[in-house]
């Protein structure tokens, strides 16, 4: 895994995996077990970590990262 990657905790990575699987803030917050202002901090910190501007741009990094399948 390259810096960018290992920057990402463990709970962002998850919410990343399933960001990158098409899931809303609300579908991630329920397989969490988080609640949706949560999801939204972690994405906010995925954004920047990743330095992208928007969830397509993370998304598509995760898969770049090997992250996801």
């Amino acid at each position: 895994m390259n810096g960018i990657a290992e920057s990402l905790t463990h709970r962002e990575i998850g919410v990343l995996r399933l960001l990158a699987d098409g899931a809303s803030n609300t579908q991630i917050g329920a397989s969490l077990f988080i609640s949706v202002n949560t999801v939204r901090w972690h994405v906010a910190n995925i954004l920047s970590k990743l330095h992208v501007e928007n969830r397509t741009q993370a998304a598509a990094s995760a898969h770049l990262l090997h992250l996801v399948d």
